[in-house]
């Protein structure tokens, strides 16, 4: 843990903490309410400039108690400033949390599987969410030899969007396949990432990252070439299939390697739409 994730920590803790105890909104439910850190500074992966952001993870009826006049639901925390670091928090039911996290949802299982927890009186927090440690590797063997399949099936449609030719199309699923890559070697490197921002970086720090980082970087620079395609032959030339096909297969080897399986005989649709 560096430093700074230990100083925001310490901040969370010993400043930020009381001030939402202290709240107009939430002192009056204190007792029933959990607060975890979330986000980098629980993973360690912040930065000069990181927010610290503390979720209130309550029941439904404590939640529509504490929620009214909030833009929680839309997804967006509330603010305030604290220590000079600025402080987001939401509330969020723990039902909904279930949901996310048994549908193997990427930010559900970074949000809450590296959760730091700061108040939990009633120990429901712990009582909801053991299961997630306790469960790790299974999750992990799950998302993993799902991506993998649905990385494969993904990689065999896109030689159908090519022969149609729409640029877009392709530009999208492009961007899409390289996404997946990038998460599956986070997964096998057993880094936590963050799949709505600095996924490009911080999936890449691994070792299977640092293996594939070039052909990833010539596929972001193939999708670049899509501008020069005109019609539908030109497409015969791309250059990013082969280069995929590379980089699944340096992928699926290691997870191979690993002891995950390598083709599922039913897709996982959990890990259709990332």
């Amino acid at each position: 843990m560096s430093d700074l994730a230990d100083r925001l920590r310490s901040i969370a803790k010993s400043k930020c903490l009381p001030h939402l105890l202290a709240l107009p909104r939430l002192a009056p439910s204190a007792g029933r309410l959990s607060m975890v850190l979330v986000g980098s500074a629980a993973t360690g992966l912040c930065q000069d400039g990181s927010d610290i952001d503390i979720a209130v993870v309550c029941d439904s009826m404590t939640y529509e108690a504490i929620a009214s006049g909030t833009t929680w639901a839309a997804g967006k925390p509330a603010e305030d400033e604290i220590g000079g670091v600025q402080l987001h928090y939401y509330g969020v039911e723990f039902d909904a949390i279930q949901a996310k996290l048994r549908d193997l949802d990427d930010l559900a299982l970074y949000v809450y599987g590296n959760a730091v927890v700061l108040w939990d009186p009633e120990g429901r927090y712990e009582e909801q969410f053991h299961w997630l440690s306790e469960q790790a590797e299974d999750i992990r063997r799950k998302r993993i030899e799902g991506k993998l399949d649905m990385l494969s099936r993904r990689t065999r449609a896109l030689v159908s969007l090519l022969a149609e030719g729409d640029i877009l199309t392709v530009a999208r699923v492009c961007l899409e396949l390289i996404t997946r890559c990038l998460k599956l070697a986070a997964l096998l490197d057993g880094i936590p990432f963050d799949p709505r921002k600095r996924l490009f970086v911080s999936a890449l720090t691994g070792d299977t990252g640092r293996r594939v980082e070039p052909d990833l970087r010539r596929l972001l620079a193939c999708v670049g070439d899509l501008a020069n395609l005109r019609k539908s032959g030109d497409f015969a030339a791309f250059a990013f299939p082969p280069i995929l096909r590379s980089v699944v297969d340096i992928l699926s080897d290691e997870g191979g390697k690993q002891g995950f399986q390598v083709g599922l005989d039913a897709p996982d649709r959990r890990q259709a739409y990332e």
